[in-house]
């Protein structure tokens, strides 16, 4: 997802608390709001549901967003190029990767105060929580392999060689985490307690696999593709269990599982929206208009909106993305 200006947080399976609001059936997405932030890079997002609180990645720090009174904290913490910002569930801590450091940064997400700073692999990027063990597994790059925090201890216990780039991972709650391996277009199992790599699954006709997703109920794994397609595979099995089209250069997949619907946000400035039914069978709900650059997203489980950073770009003589300064917003798209 690095090094430029990749968005927001991949691989996410929510649940919903009973106060949760539903989209009506034949609600029409679209963005509701935007808010501002100052020029720089970005990369993943995630919410705070509980405390109403949005954290973007930034390259400077972490950018915090209080939806209650929509304030905007340009600088909750500094960072050298974050990449994650994993809430880290049961606690007050964030994680997040310092991409241009090789560490990640253990906080108090209410505070901002850092609480500790753990060496990683190099350019950790993506990370996700695996509530069965209690540990982050926190994606590198570069090093191509995976450092496992102890987060209690705040502290590296392990690296696992995965042998190709690591982008996003999906953790199923059961002792088993899914990450997608850009480069090889593989899924790699990881067994939680054991520290190791069980198998890879090779993802059929799938280029530079980014986010995934994981639906406890059908046991299947959503992988977004580049090249226009997102994949579903067995997760005990990882036989192919179809696809269905998305925008251009996908890099995020998040699973509802109260709503049951995947969201594939795309650098193409669109968001496919479909239906997964109890049978692993999709159905198409809607392709939202977002904006150019707004990759990935995250997902408020309460209230169905979904937040996606975004910035205008410009390409310069050499060839290079320029953001355009002052365009740098987080939209808002939810049902209505």
């Amino acid at each position: 997802m690095k090094p430029m200006f990749a968005a927001a947080f991949a691989a996410l399976v929510v649940a919903c608390a009973p106060e949760c609001t539903f989209a009506a059936e034949g609600a029409q997405y679209k963005v509701v709001d935007t808010f501002r932030g100052p020029d720089g890079g970005y990369d993943y997002v995630s919410v705070d549901s509980a405390a109403q609180r949005v954290f973007i990645a930034r390259k400077y720090g972490v950018m915090a967003i209080d939806l209650k009174d929509r304030k905007v904290i340009p600088e909750l913490i500094k960072g050298n190029d974050v990449s994650a910002v994993l809430i880290i569930p049961g606690t007050d801590l964030l994680l997040t990767t310092n991409w241009g450091g090789h560490t990640a940064t253990l906080l108090d997400r209410r505070t901002g105060k850092a609480k500790a700073e753990i060496v990683t692999g190099k350019q950790p990027d993506a990370a996700v929580f695996d509530p069965s063990s209690r540990r982050a597994f926190v994606m590198n790059g570069e090093s191509k392999d995976i450092t496992v925090v102890d987060v209690a201890k705040a502290v590296a216990i392990a690296t696992i060689p995965l042998g190709g780039k690591p982008e996003a991972g999906a953790a199923d709650g059961k002792g088993r985490i899914y990450v997608n391996i850009e480069d090889t277009a593989q899924i790699a199992v990881i067994d939680t307690a054991r520290l190791k790599v069980l198998t890879k699954y090779s993802i059929p006709e799938c280029e530079e696999p980014t986010g995934i997703a994981y639906d406890a109920v059908t046991g299947v794994l959503i992988s977004a593709c580049h090249n226009g397609i997102a994949r579903l595979v067995d997760a005990a099995t990882g036989k192919d269990r179809g696809w269905f089209k998305v925008g251009a250069e996908a890099d995020g997949a998040i699973f509802d599982s109260a709503r049951r619907l995947a969201y594939i946000p795309c650098d193409d400035g669109t968001m496919t929206i479909v239906h997964l039914d109890e049978r692993a069978q999709t159905r198409p709900v809607a392709v939202v208009k977002t904006a150019r650059g707004a990759r990935t997203a995250a997902l408020d489980p309460q209230t169905g909106r979904l937040y996606l950073p975004y910035a205008d770009f410009t390409t310069d003589s050499a060839g290079e993305d320029v953001q355009t300064p002052g365009t740098f917003a987080v939209l808002v798209v939810a049902a209505q």
